[in-house]
């Protein structure tokens, strides 16, 4: 099982080192993809072969335990979470999603959701194992 963060444009410097960061924890389990379009992203990531989360905003709110069992009841499988670029996400690529994930009413960059997204699947995962990291 691995989980894919995959978006179309670079990070910072500084972004990039914070979810290294998150990598590094994970090692084997959590990767990042940079894709040059959408069709890289079918190719790399064909459907019944990756569960697909896609983030967008009008999609499903989860608190962090919510998220963890979610994640929980499909750990068997490859996940890979999308996050779009200014100019979104085409609608049916959001249509082959099996998850619309929003991680918050409010609009972040695609930087801030890549960091933000990155440490809710570390904490969720640490939730799935009974670490103490998830202060609830």
């Amino acid at each position: 099982m691995k989980i894919v963060l995959a978006n179309f444009d670079k990070l910072s410097p500084a972004i990039n080192s914070e979810v290294n960061k998150y990598t590094k924890r994970l090692p084997n389990i959590l990767e990042i993809s940079t894709l040059k379009d959408i069709a890289a992203y079918d190719k790399n990531f064909p459907l019944g072969k990756f569960v697909r989360v896609v983030l967008s905003e009008e999609g499903n709110l989860f608190g962090t335990a919510e998220l963890a069992k979610w994640i929980d009841s499909r750990l068997s499988k490859n996940m890979v979470f999308l996050i779009g670029s200014a100019y979104g996400i085409p609608p049916q690529t959001k249509e082959t999603a099996n998850l619309l994930l929003s991680l918050s009413p409010l609009t972040f960059s695609h930087e801030h959701a890549f960091l933000l997204l990155a440490e809710q699947i570390y904490r969720c995962l640490m939730v799935i194992k009974g670490h103490p990291y998830h202060h609830v």
